[in-house]
């Protein structure tokens, strides 16, 4: 075999078993896991939402994106100074009980700031959310909208449930949710996770999957300083009342070719089209 021919077939080799590339999408580095499709991405994030009691009520929820795949440098240039921030309403509570409730309706907005990370605690919770949303001129990174049939004994129609214990002097529990990908939003985040990686219960396919897990030990002083979380420790909270605090994870598949090996393989072509020219002449 042509020496070149050879060496050509040697470097796709090289490239096939090359370590993935980290993937940048919308200014942030997802790392190598972003480039897998066959894998998940994670991001952890830390919330704050607010209380309801029974029926018909919705929810506010907001927070800040701690970690993507496992890293909190996660900017496209590899430093901190960036930030994914998110709003989200859970809407029309239903079934709600001392251990139970859903939602029929949900969005996720997600914003980026090309600025050091805003810290949520020196400020209370709606000069939070009025600070996120005006990120980046109002303008989401990307937006979820919940999905359907979640299982178990979810109403088909919820697209969003929590249980534990939701009532009384101290309340906590988890939540799970479905997402799908929709905008406003930057186009290369929306196609980038827009996967439909995610079954639902009905053997539909769906983007996101959210998990979360809640008390009441509000963790905001200027929330209790300013009446954000009046009977929030005493089981006499009014809906709307800022009086969980938690984490929730954000998981869903990705749909983008590994870019470090195509690039690679794209080279060893290219050297495999010379080296056949030469030989023809």
């Amino acid at each position: 075999m042509n020496k070149t021919i050879t060496s050509v077939l040697a470097a796709i080799g090289i490239a096939a078993s090359a370590p993935a590339s980290a993937v940048i999408v919308g200014g942030i580095d997802f790392g190598v896991l972003g480039a897998d499709p066959t894998r998940t991405h994670i991001e952890t994030a830390t919330l704050a939402q607010t209380f309801i009691n029974g029926n018909g009520q919705n929810a506010s929820i907001y927070g800040f994106i701690t970690t993507v795949n496992g890293d909190n440098t996660y900017c496209a240039d590899g430093s901190g100074n960036c930030g994914l921030f998110y709003t989200a309403t859970f809407n029309n509570s239903q079934n709600f009980s001392s251990s139970y409730v859903e939602f029929t309706s949900a969005t996720i907005s997600v914003f980026f700031s090309n600025a050091a990370p805003i810290n949520l605690l020196n400020q209370d919770s709606p000069t939070n959310i009025a600070t996120i949303q005006a990120l980046n001129g109002g303008n989401p990174w990307v937006t979820l909208t919940g999905h359907g049939n979640l299982g178990g004994i979810a109403d088909p129609l919820a697209v969003v449930n929590g249980g534990g214990i939701l009532t009384g002097a101290t309340v906590g529990g988890t939540g799970f949710g479905l997402f799908d990908v929709s905008g406003p939003g930057d186009a290369s985040v929306i196609s980038f996770l827009n996967a439909n990686g995610v079954l639902d219960a009905a053997g539909g396919t769906t983007d996101i999957v959210l998990t979360s897990s809640f008390s009441n030990t509000v963790l905001n002083s200027f929330d209790v300083a300013n009446g954000f979380a009046n009977g929030c420790q005493d089981g006499t909270a009014a809906p709307g009342a800022w009086c969980f605090q938690g984490t929730s994870n954000i998981r869903g598949d990705t749909q983008i070719p590994e870019p470090g090996i195509l690039g690679l393989v794209g080279i060893g072509l290219l050297g495999l089209g010379a080296a056949v020219r030469r030989r023809k002449a």
